[in-house]
């Protein structure tokens, strides 16, 4: 009967990874960085200017002291079960213009169902 009841409790747990189990402390998502997406990075190309690079991506996250030929975009999403999500888009400067772009795989757009956007209201949980 016990086994019959274990089984059955565990055919309530979800599959969604947002989610870490039955009984679970409530946890935030936390997005930090910058978000990104395609087609925002397409706006930007070799040989545009650093202000015409910040008009179009914002200021970089991270700016190094030793490369200020480089900029870094990272956005990390944590996932409320631990798990995350990390993309990372790197612009490369000389003479003070865009030489090189790269970036990991980005969200088309700004899609309202994807976690990861800021501001995004998720629906409460039943």
């Amino acid at each position: 009967m016990v086994c019959l009841a274990l089984i059955g409790l565990a055919g309530c747990t979800s599959n969604d990874p947002s989610r870490t189990g039955l009984f679970e402390p409530y946890r935030i998502d936390l997005p930090q960085g910058n978000y990104v997406t395609q087609a925002m990075l397409e706006r930007v190309r070799v040989g545009m200017s650093a202000e015409q690079v910040r008009d179009a991506l914002g200021s970089p996250l991270l700016g190094h002291v030793f490369h200020n030929d480089r900029w870094d975009y990272v956005f990390r999403f944590k996932h409320p079960n631990g798990s995350f999500e990390q993309r990372k888009v790197t612009v490369r400067f000389g003479s003070g213009r865009v030489t090189r772009i790269e970036s990991d795989p980005l969200p088309p757009r700004e899609d309202p169902a994807d976690p990861a956007l800021p501001g995004l209201k998720t629906q409460p949980r039943r």
